[in-house]
């Protein structure tokens, strides 16, 4: 990694000019790269006073220091702006070939600002970037454009991330998708590339990357993929996808059903699981650059009317937003659906969240036959599925209004409970009254509802630990302790999304800060320890707080939906894991302590065969035996009858400790003196001004 700094490219859209400059290496050691350092360019460039749609709003492809090498799991790059359906900052990341491409083309990252009078695409090379016309190419599906982008370079090594018809449209969701299945999805950073007329960013180089420490380098490398190779979560990843997670999640009734209304499905999760998936439909599994796991699913469906040819299987979310959300049960429908989101470059939770808005308000007499065109929204209809997403993306009669988000809706037509989002942003597919810590991380998450900027989910999972750091364990359902787990968590996602490295396969290489910080100390030459790691995790999560603080947020919108905290209103829960995690953690590391290969084969190959294939009814076995999945079940159930515990989460308590933690003011503000200890006086300056107080424009 460059010291003198890496190049960054200024591409100036209304006027079709491009230069470049290099990065401080101060900006770079205290922000690393990725999302961190766009979230500094963004406040440099003062892009909280922009409205997301406008040309001010600057739009940011970033590398980190580990993105495009070939350490597992650092195919990632971010990609970040003004959100336009959160009104905040926005941030999302891709994975595949795009990090790798941008490595060797000698820049660290692309700074788009102004909107061009006309589509075009940007083609960054090792000798710079050139603005071409992308006029036939707009109204193009991703699929198509990026074929036709690559046929037009002359390249099939080029890294294309591209826009469809949703970005075209400013649908408030629209991704940004590259090769098919890579997906930045969330925060509408597609709608930004719409609004610039910009349909696709094109990266090809062959450069080299040199490492700081050439044998460090190797070293971690070699034991990441070694754990990799033992882990049973990565071997999980690789046999079903992310959507294997459907058996476990049913079972401790994580996967939200019919709009988080009920705790369990068993018939969708004998459909859409990914058990089911590799038994049918799945033809081949691919994989990010450089990653051994090849978690990515490749589905075809020969016949029937959800028949298409060899695309983009359906992962976690999507089978969750898409299928369980919705109760459509059908495989092959949810798989087309969720191709189709990928064509028309939509992401899919904000798609399913949206829709199960509509279907619920629907049928709770908010909307009806006049507002949507005649159609008949319902549970359990595949058909409407195909139909709408098409017309979300065109903003085709009621796919106009769909195309604005589930908190647009419920402003509108009322039924604010059955939105569930936070700050805009719907939530993923994990529940909190299964999973306590994630009802504060989607309230404080510096993006709005998500999963996936702190390491709660696998913390609470037992799939990490903090006892790296000499943070304890907490139980899934108790609040204590769930604070400041959550301050920690959130650094620590903060680096991996300014490093940049992919969630999974770090889990899948165990997860380990010490492994992260050798990953970063041998590509820069830094010297960090565990210390500087946190502390330069919660300089960034500070900086975005406060951008967000500036973008208009306060206290007031650190709030979860009253649904997802209180019991079910259809169905009975059973809350398991609190029983499992303690065995989850164990098995865990039994495998990486194993040193006869033969066991360590035998091991796996029952793994392979029975638990990963039998998990559901495991857990369920588990629950009627052990003594404390007993008592979980019997707190559920008193949570019913209005008794604490269960499934009621002590939420207000977790939000007071976590302020008090982060030390935020009355407004939920950072406050001066903590931003000032990270060294981000100027931001301080900028907050404490009282500049943010009205700076939010209308989503």
């Amino acid at each position: 990694m460059s010291r003198e700094g890496g190049k960054l490219l200024w591409v100036d859209l209304t006027a079709g000019e491009i230069s470049e400059s290099r990065l401080e290496d101060e900006a770079r050691r205290k922000f690393l790269g990725g999302s961190g350092l766009a979230a500094h360019l963004f406040f440099a460039s003062k892009g909280y006073e922009a409205d997301p749609l406008s040309p001010a709003n600057p739009l940011l492809f970033l590398n980190g220091p580990l993105s495009g090498t070939n350490l597992p799991g650092c195919s990632r790059l971010a990609v970040c702006a003004r959100s336009p359906l959160t009104g905040i900052w926005g941030e999302s990341s891709m994975g595949g070939s795009l990090a790798r491409q941008l490595r060797g083309s000698g820049y660290e990252g692309i700074f788009f600002t102004g909107a061009s009078k006309r589509p075009v695409y940007l083609l960054l090379t090792e000798r710079g970037g050139e603005l071409r016309d992308a006029s036939r190419l707009w109204g193009m599906g991703t699929f198509q454009a990026e074929e036709a982008v690559k046929a037009e370079v002359g390249d099939r090594r080029t890294a294309v991330a591209c826009i469809g018809p949703a970005g075209e449209h400013l649908v408030k969701y629209a991704s940004v998708v590259s090769n098919r299945g890579n997906l930045a999805a969330r925060c509408g950073m597609g709608a930004v590339m719409g609004s610039k007329m910009l349909k696709a960013v094109a990266v090809r180089g062959d450069l080299g990357h040199r490492p700081a420490d050439p044998g460090a380098y190797e070293a971690v490398r070699r034991k990441a993929l070694e754990n990799i190779r033992r882990s049973a979560f990565a071997e999980g990843l690789q046999l079903f996808g992310t959507a294997g997670g459907v058996d476990l999640s049913s079972a401790i009734c994580d996967l939200p059903v019919k709009n988080w209304r009920e705790p369990r499905w068993i018939q969708g999760m004998e459909s859409l699981s990914g058990v089911n998936m590799a038994d049918t439909i799945l033809v081949a599994r691919r994989s990010c650059y450089a990653c051994p796991i090849a978690c990515k699913r490749v589905v075809e469906i020969r016949e029937g009317k959800y028949s298409m040819p060899q695309g983009p299987g359906p992962e976690y979310e999507c089978v969750g937003s898409l299928g369980f959300m919705l109760k459509v049960g059908d495989l092959e429908a949810v798989a087309r659906a969720n191709a189709l989101c990928n064509d028309y470059g939509m992401d899919v939770i904000s798609t399913g969240g949206t829709l199960a808005y509509a279907v619920e308000a629907f049928r709770e007499g908010l909307i009806d036959e006049s507002i949507t065109g005649g159609m008949v929204l319902d549970w359990g209809r595949p058909d409407l599925l195909i139909e709408l997403i098409p017309r979300i993306a065109r903003r085709e009669g009621f796919g106009d209004e769909l195309a604005e988000g589930s908190r647009h809706l419920s402003a509108n037509y009322g039924g604010e409970d059955y939105a569930i989002q936070v700050k805009g942003l719907e939530c993923p597919m994990h529940d909190p009254r299964a999973l306590w810590s994630m009802a504060l991380g989607y309230a404080t998450s510096i993006r709005g509802g998500c999963h996936n900027r702190d390491t709660n989910l696998g913390l609470e999972m037992g799939m990490d630990s903090l006892e790296e750091i000499g943070f304890p364990a907490t139980l899934p359902q108790r609040g204590e302790g769930k604070a400041q787990m959550t301050v920690h968590s959130q650094a620590i996602g903060a680096v991996c999304d300014s490093a940049v490295i992919c969630l999974f396969a770090w889990k899948g290489a165990g997860s380990s800060l010490s492994m992260l910080r050798d990953m970063l100390n041998a590509v820069t030459g830094y010297g960090l320890d565990l210390e500087d790691l946190m502390e330069t995790g919660n300089r960034i999560w500070y900086l975005k707080r406060a951008l967000c603080n500036l973008c208009g947020t306060t206290r007031e919108d650190d709030r979860v939906p009253r649904r997802i905290i209180e019991p079910h209103p259809d169905g009975e829960a059973q809350f398991l894991l609190g029983a499992l995690n303690p065995l989850l953690r164990s098995t865990n590391r039994l495998l990486g302590r194993i040193e006869n290969e033969r066991v360590l084969r035998l091991l796996k190959e029952f793994n392979r065969r029975f638990t990963l294939r039998h998990t559901f009814r495991i857990v369920s076995l588990a629950g009627k035996i052990l003594p404390a999945a007993r008592a979980s079940a019997r707190a559920a159930r008193a949570s019913r009858s209005g008794e604490p515990g269960g499934g009621r989460v002590e939420f207000d308590p977790m939000l007071e400790e976590f302020y008090r933690l982060r030390g935020l003011d009355e407004r939920g503000f950072p406050e001066a003196a903590v931003l000032e200890r990270y060294g981000l006086e100027e931001i301080a300056k900028v907050l404490h001004a009282g500049s943010g107080a009205e700076a939010r424009p209308s989503p």
